[in-house]
């Protein structure tokens, strides 16, 4: 297997290991290459353009910034058409969780995510996307 290297700043470093200890990874190595697989599968699913899907959509903001919640108000209404739910749950003092349910032509899906993600302060963005096969 090729051996690479990378950079990563002190307080990621920490993260990473603290992370590994947690999960029960065993080495960083194994970490990252599981990382690295989602980030090319995401990216993969990305280039579909054509289908319908369902997806669960997963955002964590700090929740001392109300202009974060505001904004996923809006673009929630902005994307009525495939987001038939949502829930927002405080996560103690600093965190907010908001969970969006949608269903709709994976181009258009994917599109709200980028628009999720390009919001300043907006911590974290994970989804599920299952494509909607016709049987």
């Amino acid at each position: 297997m090729p051996v690479i290297s990378i950079s990563l700043s002190s307080k990621l470093l920490d993260q990473l290991d603290r992370f590994i200890e947690e999960v029960g990874y065993s080495s960083r190595s194994e970490a990252i290459r599981d990382a690295l697989r989602e980030v090319i599968l995401e990216h993969e699913l990305s280039r579909f353009e054509k289908g319908r899907a369902m997806a669960t959509i997963t955002v964590i903001s700090d929740k001392r910034r109300k202009d974060v919640s505001e904004r996923l108000i809006r673009l929630r209404h902005d994307y009525d058409d495939i987001v038939s739910g949502n829930m927002h749950i405080h996560l103690g003092e600093i965190y907010c969780l908001e969970i969006f349910i949608t269903e709709g032509e994976i181009k258009e899906i994917l599109e709200f995510i980028d628009k999720i993600r390009s919001i300043r302060k907006v911590e974290q963005v994970k989804y599920v996307i299952i494509p909607i096969v016709k049987g």
